[in-house]
Formats: structure tokens, C-alpha cells, sequence
């Protein structure tokens, strides 16, 4: 028996030889050995592909943990980083590439080749480039659409072509995968993944959710399975089934996910319970509650703060929400989304309030985070601007009364002394205070947190009520200064009013048959002489103090004006007809009769007109008529169609008037291109009319729909210059400096083109002698009324003997230039240029640097060519490759 079997032994290993014998003769010449193969099977597994493909898991894995997700959108369900951040695994990702370059080219008889070439497309993708990745991942599937590794291949393609944003790509391509009966079941949680991550950028969800939540039950925990849960509950919010959506942040909040996807799952599960048709505020604030208790929180303690406001509006506590916000804002560390939503809210809530001045506030920051573009900007932007203009009118009427006040009111005087007194008193102590005691504030001041416009400046709290420390009313002051003196030096009045007081003093001793009226000397007194409770050394607390009779009746104008326009703001604007009836008869008890007088009688009729307060309209009217008999407010009331019909109703005026209604109603339509047609029209047919600006705002706003931005911000700074100082400038400089902050606005590059040698200029150089123009461009960081008087005045200290003329005109949307005329040769602009550009205080007035290229000259026929080429950059190339 034994023997047999030996036999049989015998006879398998023969046969077993032999096989392989035959094997290794029929493949000797085209392939390796059985052994062989399955030796290099083992090398390029192990040796190269085992750790390139590691390397690549590791990339994966540091992408995730890079990936910053925002919460305000739906995350993404692959967290791959962006391709700056994976740039950082090039020299990584290339050793990779080495690798199994080395496995194609050297180990082609491995069946690891295609797994190879799969891993070569993961390796490009995880460094960044997504074109080299897409083709080695098209080239698996094509090249081995015969085996799985296809399929492989093409969920891939489709993360590529979404790293890519070609989003219609990708989910057709998943389509097409989703219908081929053929799929791999063990990939079809994938392939559902990367579909609905194209339809979520689609902003497809409700198919996007159908396709998430099939694949999620397959989902395991190491797969991000939180992640999925979170963007499955958001989803299921955009659908509409808050039931399921808590379901889904609660599985979230189970599943050991990262502390962001914890935190923000409850904070929408809050948001869940609270909303139709669920409604239960309690459960929300409980949860609320709970995580402003959790240290764990203590970074984002202004979400919960911003929650907790929300769930006190829709209890209707309005004065908690404030509260809340505010708080909020106080814990706020750099989230410019949330404070922009926060500053909104608050804004709006005082706004209904009427309380204007916060509002005012909020508006002002809202409008400094919020991007542009956004729908509610222009909204937001007009309110603040009105606002604004209200309050400076407001803050105006206080600051001209406590002036008043200070300068007729003894007692008022010195209780307003003794205070200042006691304010810088204090301020010293605590300023010896905190740098004598390192456990203290280091400010040594308590600013309330969360108020925007309150805050500390050098570490010195500002005190905006006292009229001597109001910032705003300063600079509204300086450019009231400016616009009757120019831009002159600053200097102390006190001292300057002493000197001056000495003078005449002098020059009426010495001629004793200089007549003066009885009430010429008593002005004379009141400006010379300080009032004799003012000491000499409390001089300086009363610069600003209105002594004498000119003065008091031009701050009495000033205030008259204040209360006409916040009136006006009140009744025209914001609809509050009961305010602006108050300002008015405060102006007209107070105030002697001055230029606003007529006009504030005249409104101050049309609101009790509106009331139906016949009597007080008959006791107005009468004293309309008493004071001013001539006026035609008086025809206008006696006869109310008289401006509506007749004569004048066809001026040109009227018809611009009447197509700017036409083009407003198109564009809050949104038909831009009607609305485009009347504006070619209109500057066709009434070039330099009277509502120019607003045709060109409007215009802009057109621009930025239809995606134009920087045609839009040309025209917006185009604006803000041709209207510095105006409702409808200030408007525009506000989105310029939006436009700035969200886009990073660089200022546009004048340097001249390499290839200005070749190019060809319709210009011709000038002879020595003729006139010539001198020309410089007013860039942005330049205010060109500002440029005007500081060449004004250089003009006078230089050149006063050769009557130059000082203009400005824009060449085109975006270019401003300033322009000095009376040049007889090109040897006297120069001189002039030379003068300009060795005068250092001169050029920090105009914000210009001592650039020979910037200062340029031009000859009439040129300058001619230029205004028709408006090509500013080109004749500047020519003034540089000709001139310099």
C-alpha cells in the first residue's frame, strides 16, 4: 500500500514539472517565468507602490485636516483642501510619481501598472494640478475599460472636473455612471457621494439630498461620517423637513465629530426647533443655554450671543436682542460675516425705533464689512447716507446752540469751565494712575463693548457731547474752513485775536479822528476783548466761542440751516412728518429771521396742510405773507397746479427729468437694456445735464449686474470726484471703498509699455515756442479740490504776475486730469515742472511723489488729439519717450 502511494507522489511531482516546463517554453520568448512574475509582482507592490500609495492616504489625510469649512453654506462632502494649500505636497507627490514611473517603465510585466497610473492621477491631484490629474485618470479609463479599475478612474474624473468647477461635467458624467448596470456595487456609495457634491454646487438639493441618503447607510465612521450627517441635515433644511434635519445634526453630535461640526450642528438644530412648524423656543433656548455655559465655547460665545437675539426678536423682546447682539459684538473675534449681519439687525431695530443717531451707527459699520455686490448694499448704503446727513445736521444744531449758549450765558460759561476742568483733572490722575499701577486697565478707561463709533483713541476716552471734543464736528468744520480760506495753516485764534486787539488799540490812539458808530464800538468790544470772567490763562477753552455780533448771526445761520435740512430729512425721506413739524418750530421760535426762514414757513404750512389743520395753516400763511409778501411760495399755495401745467412743461429740463423716471422704473425691473438705451439716449441728446451724476450711478449699478466690475468701479470713482462734497459723491466714494476692501483695489500700473519704441502715436512734437498746457493726472489718493487750491496757491506765492488758469476734466470714466493754462513756450512749463518738483511741501499737499513722469506738459494741437483719443496712458508713453 505503501509502495503505491510513493507512486503516485512520484507521478504528481512529474506531472507538475512537466506543466511548468511547457509553461515556461510557450511564453519564453514574450513573457517571464511564473516565478518571475510572481516575483516582481512582490517587488513593485512592496517596494514602490505599498509606500507611494501610503504617501498619497497621508496627503489625503493633511487636506482634511486643512480643509476649512464655512458654516454659513453647505460644506463640502470630499474636504480637499483648494489647490494653493495642496501645492504644499509637491515634493511628496513627485517622489510618488517616481515611483510608479518606476513600476511602468521597469516592472511593465506587474499587474500593478494600471494601479499605478491611478495612483500617478491622485498623486497630481492631491499637488494641485487637477489638468495633469485628469489625464492620467483618463487614460486608466480608456486604456483599461475592460477591467474595474475603470470605474475607479471615473468617480475621480468626476472630483476633478469639480476641483476643476466644471460642475455640469462632472454630474452629467455621474449620470451616465449612476444608469450602467455594470457598476461595481462595492463603488456606488462613492460614485452617490461625488454626484451629490456636483448637484450641491448645482444648487440642485433636493436631488442632491435623494443621492446623499443612500449612500449614507453605507457610510463608515472613519469616512468622515459626520460630515456627511452634518451636509445630509442641511440639505434636508434646504428641503424643507426640520424633523429630519434634527435627526440628522443629532446623529452628527453622536458620531465624535470635530468640535466645529458639534458646535454649529446644535446651532442648527436651534434653529429647527424655534421655526414653523415646530416652534418650540423653549428647547432652542435650553440648547442655547446649555453651550454659553460650556467653556468649550468661550471662541465662539458671539454665535450663541447672536442666536440667543435671534430667539428674543421672535419672542418680541427687542430690548433683550439688543442686549444680546451686543454682547455678540463684544465677543466678536474676526467673523466679518456674522458682524455684518449683527450690525444690520441692530441697525434695523433702531431704525423702527426711530432712533436714528444709533442707527446711524450700525448703518455706518454695516456698510464698511458688507461686500458691494451683495443685494442689500445700495439699500443699506442710501439709508446710512441719509442717516448721516440727518445726524450731522442734528449734532450741527446742538454744537451752534451750545456755542451760542457759552458766548450770551455767564452761568453756562462758567459751570461749562469748572467742568472741562474737572474732566482733564481726572483724566491726568488716571493716566498716573494706570502708569504707576501694572495691575491696572492700561487705558485706564471703561469703554462699553459692542457700540460701533465708541471707542478709545490713544488710549483717551471720547466724549462726543461736549462740543470741544465732537470729531465729527470738527472735521465738518475744518471743511467749512477750507471752502471760504483754502487749505491754510492752522494756527491758535486766541493769540492771534490778542495781537490783533493791540493793533487797533494803537492805530486809535494814534489818530484820534477816526470816527466809530455807537453799535460799530460795541462790536469792536465784543471781538477784541474776551469776556472779563474769562481768564487770560482759559483763553484757549474758548477758540471756537462765537463773542461777537457777525459771528453769533453766522452761527445762528448755520444752525438755521441744520434745522431746514434735518426737517426736510425727517418729512421727504424718512416719512416722520411729527419730527420734522418739531425741528420747524424750534427754528422759527428761536432763531431771528434769516435765509431759511421762508422755506421753513412754507413746509411747516405743508405739514399742517397734510394734518388738516386749517387754522394753524391760516395763521402760517398770514405770516408768510407778512414777511415775505413777494414770495412764490405764496403762489403755489393760493394756486397748487401752477408749476404742474403751462408754460416751461417741454424745457429740456422736464424731458431729461421725465427719462430719468423711465430709466429708474426699467432698472428696478430689471430691464437693463431698455434701461441702457435711454441712458445713450440721454447723453446723446442733453450732454452735461442737470441729473447727469444720477444717470451715470444708475448706469454703474447696471454694470454690476451684468457682471462688469470694473467698468462699474471706474464710473463710481468717476462719480465720487465729480461730485466730492455731495450727497451723490459721498454715495459713490462709499462703494469705491467697498470695492476696495472686498477686491483689493490696486491702483492701476501708468508705467510705461516695454514696447513703446515700437509703438505709433498720432502726436507730433511741438516747437519751442506756442502754447502750452502743463497736465497732471489726479490718481485716487488725491482730493481734486484740494489739488486745485494748493496749485491756487503755489500759483500765487510763484506765479503771480502770469494770470494761470487752473481747471479739471475727466478723459474718461476713470481719468481725472488737472490742467494750467497761460504757458507762452516749452522752456516756461518746464521751469515750471522744475519749481513743482523740487517744492517738497507742495507735492505732500497734492500726495504726489517728485516723479519727473508724473508732470507732464502738452502743446495745444496735441492736447486737442488728446481730449479726442482720451487715451491718457498713451500720451504719457509719448511725453516720456519724446520729453524726458
Amino acid at each position: 500500500m505503501k509502495a503505491i502511494l510513493t507512486c503516485k507522489r512520484i507521478l504528481f511531482f512529474l506531472t507538475v514539472l512537466l506543466i511548468v516546463f511547457q509553461h515556461t517554453s510557450l511564453n519564453a520568448q514574450t513573457k517571464k517565468s511564473f516565478f518571475k512574475r510572481a516575483w516582481i509582482n512582490t517587488i513593485a507592490r512592496y517596494n514602490y507602490f505599498y509606500n507611494a500609495n501610503e504617501m498619497v492616504k497621508k496627503a489625503e489625510r493633511d487636506a482634511a485636516i486643512a480643509h476649512i469649512d464655512f458654516f454659513g453654506e453647505v460644506v463640502h462632502l470630499f474636504p480637499h483642501s483648494n489647490e494653493a494649500t495642496l501645492k504644499g505636497n509637491l515634493p511628496v507627490m513627485d517622489e510618488v510619481i517616481k515611483k510608479c514611473n518606476h513600476i511602468i517603465t521597469r516592472r511593465q510585466y506587474s499587474k500593478w501598472v494600471d494601479d499605478s497610473w491611478l495612483l500617478i492621477g491622485k498623486a497630481n491631484f492631491f499637488k494641485g494640478d487637477f489638468f495633469a490629474a485628469l489625464e492620467a485618470f483618463e487614460y486608466v479609463a480608456t486604456t483599461y475599460k475592460n477591467r474595474p479599475i475603470r470605474y475607479n478612474a471615473e468617480i475621480w474624473i468626476i472630483k476633478t472636473l469639480i476641483m476643476l468647477e466644471k460642475f455640469d461635467e462632472a454630474v452629467a458624467l455621474s449620470d451616465l455612471m449612476i444608469a450602467d448596470k455594470n457598476f461595481p456595487k462595492k463603488l456606488q456609495k462613492e460614485l452617490l457621494l461625488v454626484s451629490a457634491e456636483g448637484l450641491i454646487y448645482q444648487r440642485k438639493y433636493p436631488l442632491a439630498y435623494e443621492r446623499l441618503t443612500k449612500a449614507i447607510p453605507e457610510v463608515k465612521r472613519n469616512e468622515h461620517k459626520y460630515r456627511r450627517y452634518f451636509v445630509a441635515g442641511q440639505l434636508a433644511i434646504l428641503n424643507k423637513n426640520p424633523e429630519k434635519a434634527i435627526s440628522y445634526f443629532k446623529t452628527v453630535t453622536k458620531s465624535n465629530p470635530t468640535y466645529n461640526f458639534d458646535f454649529f450642528a446644535r446651532i442648527n438644530m436651534v434653529r429647527m426647533y424655534t421655526e414653523p412648524p415646530i416652534n418650540n423656543l423653549k428647547k432652542g433656548r435650553s440648547i442655547l443655554s446649555k453651550m454659553l455655559k460650556d467653556d468649550k465655547n468661550l471662541d465662539l460665545l458671539d454665535q450663541i450671543y447672536f442666536e440667543i437675539g435671534m430667539l428674543d426678536i421672535k419672542q418680541g423682546d427687542k430690548n433683550s436682542a439688543l442686549k444680546n447682539f451686543k454682547n455678540a459684538l463684544a465677543s466678536s473675534n474676526d467673523n466679518k460675516e456674522l458682524k455684518s449681519q449683527i450690525y444690520l439687525i441692530v441697525a434695523e431695530l433702531y431704525f423702527e425705533n426711530t432712533q436714528y443717531i444709533n442707527a446711524q451707527k450700525y448703518y455706518d459699520s454695516a456698510v464698511q464689512v458688507l461686500n458691494p455686490e451683495s443685494p442689500e448694499f445700495e439699500q443699506i448704503s442710501t439709508r446710512h447716507q441719509i442717516l448721516t446727513e440727518l445726524i450731522t445736521n442734528l449734532v450741527n444744531i446742538d454744537y451752534q446752540d451750545s456755542m451760542l449758549r457759552l458766548a450770551r450765558n455767564v452761568a453756562f460759561r462758567t459751570k461749562t469751565l469748572e467742568n472741562i476742568k474737572e474732566e482733564e483733572r481726572k483724566r491726568i490722575e488716571d493716566e498716573e494712575f494706570a502708569k504707576n499701577n501694572p495691575f491696572s486697565n492700561p487705558t485706564g478707561f471703561d469703554t462699553p463693548m459692542g457700540v460701533p463709533g465708541q471707542g478709545r483713541q490713544g488710549g483717551t476716552p471720547i466724549d462726543s457731547r461736549f462740543p470741544f471734543y465732537n470729531q465729527q464736528l470738527k472735521i465738518k468744520g475744518l471743511e467749512d474752513f477750507q471752502k471760504v480760506w483754502g487749505n491754510r495753516e492752522l494756527g491758535d485764534y486766541w493769540r492771534v485775536l490778542s495781537i490783533a486787539q493791540t493793533e487797533k488799540e494803537d492805530l486809535v490812539q494814534k489818530d484820534d479822528t477816526l470816527k466809530i458808530g455807537e453799535d460799530e464800538i460795541e462790536e469792536e468790544i465784543v471781538i477784541d476783548q474776551l469776556p472779563s470772567d474769562i481768564k487770560e490763562e482759559d483763553a484757549k477753552y474758548f477758540v471756537s466761542v462765537p463773542f461777537s455780533k457777525k459771528e453769533q448771526d453766522l452761527s445762528e445761520l448755520a444752525m438755521g440751516e441744520s434745522y431746514f435740512l434735518a426737517a426736510s430729512i425727517y418729512r421727504e425721506k424718512l416719512q416722520e412728518p411729527a419730527k420734522a413739524k418739531f425741528l420747524l418750530e424750534q427754528f422759527l421760535q428761536k432763531l431771528k429771521p434769516n435765509q431759511y426762514r421762508e422755506n421753513a414757513l412754507y413746509l411747516l404750512i405743508k405739514i399742517y396742510e397734510a394734518e388738516g389743520n386749517t387754522t394753524k395753516v391760516n395763521l402760517l400763511k398770514a405770516q408768510l405773507v407778512s414777511e415775505f409778501p413777494e414770495s412764490d411760495f405764496i403762489k403755489i399755495l393760493d394756486n397748487p397746479d401752477l408749476f404742474k401745467e403751462g408754460e416751461g412743461q417741454n424745457t429740456p429740463e422736464q424731458k431729461v427729468a421725465a427719462k430719468y423716471t423711465l430709466f429708474y422704473d426699467a432698472y428696478k425691473e430689471k430691464r437693463f437694456e431698455e434701461a441702457i438705451s435711454i441712458y445713450n439716449e440721454v447723453k446723446k441728446d442733453f450732454p452735461g445735464n442737470g441729473l447727469d451724476g444720477q444717470f451715470d450711478f444708475g448706469y454703474a449699478l447696471i454694470l454690476i449686474e451684468k457682471k462688469k466690475p470694473k467698468e462699474y468701479y471706474d464710473i463710481m470713482v468717476s462719480i465720487s470726484g465729480n461730485y466730492s462734497g455731495t450727497p451723490l459723491g459721498d454715495l459713490a466714494s462709499e462703494r469705491v471703498a467697498a470695492y476696495d476692501r472686498i477686491v483689493g483695489g490696486e491702483e492701476n500700473s501708468q508705467e510705461p509699455s516695454n514696447k513703446t519704441s515700437e509703438k505709433k502715436y498720432p502726436y507730433k512734437k511741438s516747437d519751442s515756442n506756442g502754447e502750452f498746457i502743463f497736465i497732471i493726472e489726479i490718481t485716487r489718493s488725491m482730493d481734486a479740490n484740494m489739488a486745485k487750491i494748493a496749485f491756487s496757491d503755489f500759483n500765487r506765492d510763484f506765479r503771480s504776475d502770469r494770470g494761470l488758469q487752473i481747471t479739471t476734466s475727466f478723459l474718461d470714466a476713470g481719468t481725472r486730469i488737472l490742467m494750467v493754462t497761460g504757458f507762452t513756450s516749452q522752456e516756461d512749463v518746464r521751469k515750471y515742472i522744475e519749481d513743482i518738483l523740487v517744492n517738497e511741501k507742495f507735492l505732500l499737499r497734492i500726495k504726489r511723489e517728485s516723479d519727473k513722469k508724473d508732470f507732464l506738459f502738452i502743446s495745444k494741437d496735441n492736447f486737442n488729439l488728446l481730449m479726442s483719443e482720451k487715451k491718457w496712458v498713451d500720451y504719457r508713453e509719448y511725453y516720456i519717450k519724446n520729453y524726458l
